[in-house]
């Protein structure tokens, strides 16, 4: 048993002189020199940078390294400061008297990339598909044959509150993104089976924002899969980063991003997920939008080489308002252009329009075009009654229109007389709404004030709309064509179901200039009138209903009504008008209840609008009580009314009025109509109705000059003298009456 004894603790004592033996080799012989010697040649040979230790230390487990310091050669910032770095080794490959790093562990680090001015990353050597490709320039002793030092054949890569400063000064001024708590942790760098990855981190800026990526990636296919997630990060902060050259853009939000990425050889993308936009605030000439809340969910497919971007799906709600969105965005690095398909539900316009960026006042409006100025013969600026007096009104002819009508058709009906241009020429060259569309702004006009889009980005595409509203107006079944270009929009061909009717045409207009411009087409089919009043004016009070047909061409800013240039041919078929003060005040001149009811078969009219002013041309009335012919002018932004009519009325109407009770007889004609020379002045809701007092002298003077015919007395017939016969039996006759 002594022996046993003896023998164990010869044992115990020669390993613990091999302990201490080996513990004042490493003491002694491994200083923190040394291990900086067999540490620094292979991280500069991998990282092509320069690589500075403070201090080294080596345990059982591996070393640790103080102050770890990689540099680029003429770089102002290290592309990695860490406060202690821990490289393990594999104890099997120890024993076989080799020395294997495994296992990276780095304690707040500080990394810091940089975009620089030409574009190129200070990392750009490091990616996967530039590594190796591109060594010079680094500061390494040792060439890229040598394979001096320790060799890293890295099983995890791990990372504990990290700070990560990313640098874009591409961009004037340079832009600066900022992650702190960076943690990350990566396994196993295989060159045949996937890598498994963990980084998670905060974003600097208002609120905690939070950024988390997991995932693989296999380095044969080069194939990444990981989810990403983002929490409340601030949009100002991020934006710079995304909308390069474009860093004012966002001036406040709230993003959360949920998504899975796809990526094969870092060319093909696939992306689909959901993401949260909150108090979004976006800038625009220097004005702000308001608020908007967005929310998505995605599926996108991107293919870098090919600069192809499909939106395969797009469900997005703008404060309230969803769309459904699907397309394809191509060489968005040169000449992006979006080929896209939208449908939503509902559509408030008007609410849409509020969250934009005010535009400042506008300033005056432009010329006028030549083809919507007034024809020759209505020239004068006061309008002339004719004196001729007719019991019959000539009305203008339905336009009739197909949903189907191109722009061409829609100009050929221009061309016809009763769509003569304002030159007198009697027509207009085909195609002209293409050349309206394209035509930059008059000078002095609203085009001169220009405004920084945020994105060149052409777009085109049909949209489909269940319902559409602005303000008061309302149209269903909305389908469109979409072209965006160079600033300018076309809508071309439009259609739409509306208030019982149909809507056609098209509408342009500059996105460019502050308004903004347009340009448009439209014409109308059966509407009802009573619906569209209520739309375009919902204070005005009374009882309208009829069938209405009409063309429009126009031309404005916004919706300033001063800048408004058009030309409207008006049909209305079936009207009936009442309880308004444009029929009670009639009413009152001819002291008759029953006129504030009137009916016409048919209400034709031109109109001609300009500086705020609709000028009334060949306006006419056809009723089987009152009929109308007329002109004059309406105002557009004061109501003020100045209209000249030849009115044809009953007979028995124009006897209640003083002037012509005794010769209404006198001046009505064989249909029992006596035509009278109205005027209206006042407002549209105020009316004041005045006949011509001069009309009334001359009409008078005439009828009491005319002389009086005293009635013809009728001459009897000669009597012819009484034959023999005769004579005797008026003999007999006399005699029989005596007796």
């Amino acid at each position: 048993m002594s022996k046993i004894y003896k023998w164990l603790a010869a044992i115990l004592g020669g390993l613990l002189l091999l302990f201490l033996a080996l513990v004042l080799f490493v003491r002694f012989y491994l200083t923190g020199e040394l291990i900086a010697a067999w540490i620094e040649p292979p991280m500069e040979h991998y990282l092509h940078r320069n690589v500075t230790l403070a201090d080294a230390r080596v345990g059982f487990r591996g070393f640790r390294v103080d102050g770890l310091e990689i540099q680029q050669q003429g770089s102002s910032a290290p592309l990695l400061k860490g406060e202690k770095l821990e490289l393990r080794w594999k104890f099997k490959e120890l024993l076989a008297g080799k020395i294997v790093i495994h296992t990276l562990v780095f304690t707040k680090p500080e990394i810091t990339l940089v975009r620089h001015a030409d574009g190129k990353l200070n990392i750009a050597d490091l990616l996967p598909q530039n590594a190796g490709s591109n060594t010079e320039g680094h500061s390494s002793k040792y060439s890229k044959e040598e394979r001096a030092g320790v060799p890293l054949l890295i099983s995890l890569l791990s990372m504990e509150n990290g700070y990560l400063t990313f640098v874009d000064r591409s961009q004037k001024p340079e832009a600066k993104l900022e992650i702190r708590n960076l943690k990350s942790r990566i396994n196993d760098f295989s060159a045949t089976a996937p890598i498994p990855f963990q980084i998670e981190g905060q974003i600097v800026g208002t609120g905690d924002g939070s950024l988390a990526l997991k995932g693989k990636y296999n380095p044969v296919g080069k194939i990444l899969d990981g989810d990403l997630s983002l929490k409340e990060v601030d949009l100002v902060r991020i934006s710079p980063v995304i909308a390069r050259g474009h860093s004012d853009i966002i001036q406040s939000g709230l993003l959360t991003l949920e998504t899975s990425l796809s990526a094969e050889g870092f060319d093909h993308y696939i992306a689909k997920g959901s993401l949260n936009l909150v108090n979004l605030k976006v800038k625009s000439d220097e004005k702000l939008s308001e608020t908007l809340q967005v929310e998505a969910d995605f599926q996108l497919d991107a293919l870098r080489s090919k600069e192809t971007l499909k939106v395969n799906s797009l469900n997005m709600v703008l404060n309230g308002q969803s769309a459904d969105i699907q397309g394809t965005l191509t060489q968005w690095q040169k000449e992006p252009l979006f080929d896209f398909t939208l449908s939503s539900p509902e559509i408030k316009l008007d609410e849409l329009l509020a969250l934009l960026p005010k535009a400042p006042p506008e300033p005056e409006s432009t010329e006028v075009p030549t083809d919507q100025s007034a024809p020759a013969e209505d020239s004068s600026s006061t309008p002339k009654v004719e004196e001729k007096a007719s019991s019959e009104v000539i009305s203008a002819p339905l336009l009739t229109k197909t949903e189907e009508k191109s722009v061409e058709q829609l100009n050929a009906v221009e061309n016809t007389p009763q769509s003569a241009t304002s030159d007198g020429k009697g027509g207009e060259k085909s195609g002209e709404a293409v050349v309206l569309a394209n035509e930059p702004a008059s000078e002095g006009g609203a085009g001169d004030s220009k405004v920084n889009i945020p994105l060149g980005l052409d777009a085109r595409g049909a949209v489909h709309v269940d319902w559409f509203h602005y303000n008061k107006f309302v149209a269903s079944n909305v389908e469109c064509q979409v072209n965006f270009q160079d600033g300018k929009l076309r809508v071309q061909p439009l259609s739409a179901s509306l208030y019982g009717g149909t809507l056609g045409g098209n509408v342009s207009t500059e996105t460019k200039s502050v308004g903004p411009p347009f340009h448009s087409i439209l014409y109308t089919e059966n509407i009802l009138l009573d619906e569209i009043v209520g739309a375009i004016w919902p204070e005005t009070g009374g009882h309208w209903s009829g069938n209405v047909n009409m063309f429009f061409k126009g031309s404005g800013s916004g919706s300033d009504l001063g800048a408004l240039q058009s030309r409207i041919d008006l049909n209305i078929n079936e009207v009936e008008f009442s309880g308004h003060p444009l029929f009670t005040k009639l009413a009152e001149l001819f002291q008759a209840e029953n006129l504030q009811q009137l009916r016409f078969s048919q209400v034709t009219a031109r109109v001609l609008t300009k500086d705020g002013v609709a000028n009334i041309k060949r306006l006419h009335l056809v009723g089987p009580i009152v009929q109308a012919e007329g002109t004059g002018t309406a105002g557009l932004l004061d109501s003020k009314l100045d209209l000249h009519l030849l009115l044809q009325i009953r007979a028995q109407y124009v006897g209640k009025i003083a002037p012509l009770r005794e010769i209404v007889t006198k001046i009505s004609d064989k249909h029992g109509f006596v035509q009278l020379p109205l005027t209206v002045r006042g407002t549209f809701d105020q009316p004041a109705y005045g006949l011509d007092q001069s009309w009334l002298e001359k009409i008078a003077k005439k009828v009491s000059a005319k002389p009086v015919e005293k009635p013809k007395k009728k001459k009897l017939p000669k009597q012819q003298p009484l034959n023999e016969q005769k004579q005797k039996q008026l003999q007999k006759d006399l005699e029989k009456l005596v007796q």
